[in-house]
């Protein structure tokens, strides 16, 4: 009788593992939008299926910043504070002109609720004059030993598990995935290849006016304090454009500013493919954060327009990977 349980048991733990092998997903809850996700994939990817995609055209584009990692505060927004905290002293009118003061004096707490363009110019002007190597070796350093003012992480370890997941199952279905960030490039860039394995040259972000000046013999490549481009709303489309020359049939972003509605609009309408749209909302204090828009710009466009939107809260059994699952 003993040994037949006993089989038994190895039986049910054998099928239980069986079952998490054949998952791509399992930080993600059961339900129908992770169904909506599967369904998705293996119909775009299977030949034969309805809605088959050629490899060529399977192209997802994915938002940073609240979509992939946290945005409260962004790694981007810190580096700006780091970079205005050692020009201080140069520049002591920042004390009284905005809006330097305020993220002099209220650091984190002003640059999470702070707008993107306003984060970006803030990092322009902080780190103008450094050339663009010497920027992006800052950049590295200080992501690769920051840590994050709640979660005392690494930024490295603070990608959202499920999107991992989703990132590793979408390549090995044949899938090409983008960062398309309102945040600076560079910085994006380097998150994305330590975090999820994305080449620096499929990521598209906000950048600085450069300049091309002889030096000692040598071209060399400085940043000015002015914006050139920030990558966000309608110019994330452009960008995608002429970056990637054609439409992505996947697009996910999030809940915050409207910043990614363009974006996810654009991936809709793929003549004759099938397209899926995912909004992740930012609705679990505990594990993440919770905010939303205040005029419900991004819910309101994803039910008009039948968009996945994903609840962090209900939706994601784990979101960092150094959190416990959440049954």
């Amino acid at each position: 009788m003993l040994s037949r349980v006993l089989l038994l048991l190895a039986g049910i733990a054998l099928a239980t593992l069986c079952q998490a092998a054949d998952d791509p997903l399992p930080a993600w809850r059961d339900g129908p939008g992770k169904q909506r996700i599967l369904d998705f994939v293996r119909d775009i990817s299977t030949p034969g299926s309805s809605g088959y995609v050629t490899p060529s055209a399977r192209i997802a584009v994915f938002d940073d910043d609240g979509t992939l990692w946290p945005e409260k505060p962004g790694p981007q927004a810190l580096f700006a504070l780091k970079g205005l905290r050692e020009r201080e002293a140069e520049h002591p009118e920042w004390r009284t002109q905005m809006p330097f003061m305020a993220a002099l004096r209220l650091d984190s707490k002003y640059l999470q609720e702070a707008p993107d363009d306003a984060v970006f110019q803030l990092l322009a002007v902080a780190y103008a004059g450094r050339t663009q190597e010497a920027f992006r070796s800052e950049a590295r350093e200080f992501i690769g030993n920051a840590r994050h003012p709640r979660f005392k992480q690494p930024w490295a370890r603070l990608a959202y598990t499920p999107m991992r997941e989703l990132l590793a199952w979408l390549r090995a279905n044949g899938f090409h995935n983008f960062v398309v960030s309102a945040g600076s490039v560079d910085i994006a860039r380097i998150l994305a290849s330590e975090a999820y394995g994305i080449s620096s040259d499929d990521v598209i972000g906000s950048s600085v006016v450069t300049t091309l000046r002889d030096e000692d013999g040598k071209p060399v490549l400085r940043r000015l304090a002015s914006v050139h481009a920030l990558n966000d709303g309608p110019v994330k489309t452009l960008s995608i454009d002429q970056h990637i020359g054609q439409r992505p049939i996947l697009a996910v972003g999030n809940v915050r500013s409207g910043g990614d509605i363009d974006m996810l609009r654009y991936s809709q309408g793929s003549a004759g493919s099938r397209s899926l749209q995912v909004l992740i909302k930012h609705d679990d204090f505990e594990r993440d954060h919770i905010y939303d828009e205040k005029n419900r710009a991004s819910l309101d466009a994803a039910n008009a327009n039948g968009w996945m939107v994903v609840s962090m809260r209900h939706d994601w059994r784990q979101i960092f990977a150094f959190q416990a699952d959440a049954q």
